[in-house]
C-alpha cells in the first residue's frame, strides 16, 4: 500500500518505516489512518519518539497539516548556571530542583539540555531525574534514597552518572495533562570526596502539536522577539527579582485579546439586529496587534492567551526557586 494513498493501522503493533506504511494493533481491525479524528492522529503521535513523530508527518501534506508539529523558538533558556554541593549527611537524598515548564495541552514532548559535570576528582556519584506529580498533589522539597523515594511520583526521565570532564546532558519526555514535572538531583554524599553538580546554559525544547496556521508557534516568537517573555538574568547564583509593574503589559494584552475574540464570536452568530458601529479603541486594538504582526482571528487569539497566561505563571512559580532564570 502506498503512504499517500492508503494508509492504514494494521495488526502488527505500532511502527513507522518513514514514506511507506504504518501499522497498528487494535482487535486485529484495520483503520485508515487518514479518516481519524484530528485528537486520535495526534494521541498515535504522542506515544512516538519525537524523531519517529516527525517522521510521521512526512507521510503525507495532510498529516503534516493535521499534526502540525512544531519546535518553539526563539529556544527557551532554564537557567545560565546551577551548582550544587552534597554532605555526609544528606548528600544521597534526592532535591527538588525546579519546576520544568509545560506550556500547556499541545506539547508533544520537552528535551532540556544542559551542559554538566560533577567535582572534577574522585568518586562519581551526581544524577539527575524528572519527576512527574499530580497537578493537586503535595509535592516533596527532598525524599530519601529509600524505597519511598517519589512516592505519589512518577520517574519520566534520568540521567546516567555525571562524569568528571563537562558533558551534554538531555532529558527527553512527554508531558501528559493533569500532570507537574520537577527537576530533582542527587549529589552524593560519602566516601571522603565533596561531591558537586555543576550545570551550566540549561535550555529547554518544546515540541508542540500546533494548528494548520502554526498561530501559537508564531505568537510565541513575536512575544518572545517583543520582550513580553524575556527577563534578564542576574548575577550568578541569584533569581531575577520580579518587577512589579512588569505585569500591566501582559494582562492587558490579555484584555485585548478577550475583548476582540469576543467580538468575532458574535460577529459570527448573525445576530439579527443592527450591529452597533465600530468604535476607535476597537479599530486601535486591532491596529495594536496588526503593528506586531500578531494574526486577527480565533485561533490566533487563543494561542496568545495561552502562552502569555502560562509563561507569567511560570515565572512567578520559577522566581521563589533560586535558580537563574530566562523566562
Amino acid at each position: 500500500a502506498h503512504a499517500k494513498a492508503n494508509l492504514l493501522l494494521l495488526s502488527n503493533g505500532l511502527a513507522i518505516i518513514p514514506s511507506k506504511l504504518i501499522f497498528f494493533e487494535m482487535d486485529s481491525d484495520r483503520f485508515e489512518l487518514l479518516e481519524l479524528p484530528l485528537e486520535l492522529k495526534r494521541r498515535v503521535a504522542s506515544f512516538l519518539a519525537t524523531r519517529d513523530a516527525v517522521n510521521m508527518t512526512r507521510l503525507c501534506r495532510t498529516l503534516r497539516n493535521n499534526l502540525a508539529l512544531t519546535h518553539l523558538e526563539p529556544i527557551r533558556p532554564v537557567f545560565s548556571t546551577y551548582r550544587r554541593s552534597g554532605d555526609e549527611r544528606s548528600g544521597d537524598n534526592w532535591v527538588r530542583a525546579f519546576r520544568i515548564p509545560v506550556l500547556n495541552r499541545r506539547v508533544h514532548s520537552i528535551r532540556m539540555e544542559a551542559l554538566w559535570r560533577d567535582q572534577g576528582w574522585g568518586s562519581r556519584a551526581t544524577e539527575c531525574r524528572i519527576v512527574g506529580y499530580p497537578a493537586d498533589s503535595e509535592i516533596p522539597d527532598e525524599v530519601t534514597p529509600d524505597g519511598s523515594a517519589f512516592e505519589g511520583g512518577r520517574i519520566v526521565c534520568q540521567s546516567g552518572i555525571a562524569e568528571h570532564n563537562e558533558e551534554r546532558l538531555r532529558l527527553t519526555f512527554t508531558p501528559i495533562e493533569g500532570e507537574i514535572y520537577n527537576f530533582f538531583y542527587k549529589v552524593g554524599g560519602g566516601g571522603g570526596d565533596v561531591h558537586v553538580l555543576n550545570m551550566r546554559d540549561g535550555l529547554l525544547h518544546t515540541i508542540i502539536f500546533d494548528d494548520e496556521q502554526r498561530n501559537f508557534s508564531k505568537n510565541y516568537r513575536i512575544l518572545f522577539e517583543e520582550g513580553v517573555l524575556c527577563r534578564q538574568v542576574a548575577g550568578d547564583g541569584q533569581p531575577t527579582t520580579p518587577d512589579t509593574t512588569s505585569l500591566f503589559f501582559p494582562r492587558m494584552l490579555i484584555s485585548v485579546s478577550r475583548a476582540l475574540r469576543r467580538q468575532l464570536q458574535e460577529d459570527d452568530m448573525e445576530i439579527n439586529v443592527a450591529d452597533p458601529p465600530r468604535t476607535v479603541p476597537e479599530d486601535e486594538l486591532e491596529a495594536f496587534l496588526a503593528e506586531y504582526s500578531i494574526p486577527l482571528n480565533s485561533g490566533s487569539l487563543v494561542a496568545l492567551e495561552e502562552i502569555v497566561q502560562v509563561s507569567n505563571y511560570l515565572s512567578s512559580r520559577f522566581l521563589s526557586s533560586g535558580v537563574v532564570l530566562l523566562n
